[in-house]
């Protein structure tokens, strides 16, 4: 799989003071509130699998609907190039909340040592879908880093901006979902077994 040799520009600022939140699913969680804002929050796990194969999972653009569904409506790939890709993404919201939207760019990268990284951000241009409650700032990267042939470390980490407003309990369950979910998407994905708890 051919992949670029740059990166979106880095998304995430460096020295955020993550501090560990809870673990689920083999999954550690840590986040690193800054208010007034939104947090960002990271979770990391390690998979039984080389990291080239889980790097083509993520990069399986083409598949982002069937992927991560149930968590995406719709995933509609705008436009894409070498290693990278453009999307409309649609998550669904349960009555009486209204669908987010946002348009977001994607980069992967091969990095030293067997490592890769796939970055993105939000990238709205005129003339691009529009569905419900647009989510103004998208932002994280997924890293990638072999621990031997067959293992391999995987750090998700975001941006938490839900897109307008929330009760405080209903963020925080989506914050602590979210990099749990993902992790357990590359492992269906790649048909792997859940870690007990």
């Amino acid at each position: 799989m051919a992949v670029l040799l740059l990166v979106l520009p880095a998304a995430i600022p460096p020295g955020l003071p993550f501090a560990p939140w809870h673990a689920s699913h083999g999954v550690k969680v840590e986040i690193a509130r800054l208010p007034p804002g939104p947090p960002w929050v990271r979770g990391t796990a390690e998979i039984p699998a080389s990291a080239e194969r889980v790097f083509a999972a993520v990069t399986d653009y083409r598949h982002y609907r069937e992927i991560f569904a149930p968590a995406i409506k719709t995933a509609d790939l705008l436009d894409s190039g070498e290693g990278s890709a453009r999307f409309h993404f649609v998550w669904p919201y349960p009555f009486p909340l209204r669908n987010r939207d946002a348009i977001v760019a994607y980069s992967g990268a091969r990095l030293e040592a067997g490592a890769f990284v796939l970055s993105w951000k939000d990238d709205a241009r005129p003339g691009d879908p529009k569905e419900s409650v647009r989510i103004e700032r998208v932002a994280g990267e997924t890293r990638i880093e072999p621990l031997g042939a067959e293992r391999c470390r995987v750090t998700y980490t975001y941006f938490g901006d839900l897109g307008g407003s929330f009760p405080a309990w209903a963020q925080e369950k989506a914050w602590k979902e979210e990099p749990v979910q993902y992790i357990r998407a590359i492992r269906r994905r790649l048909r792997l077994a859940e870690p007990g708890d």
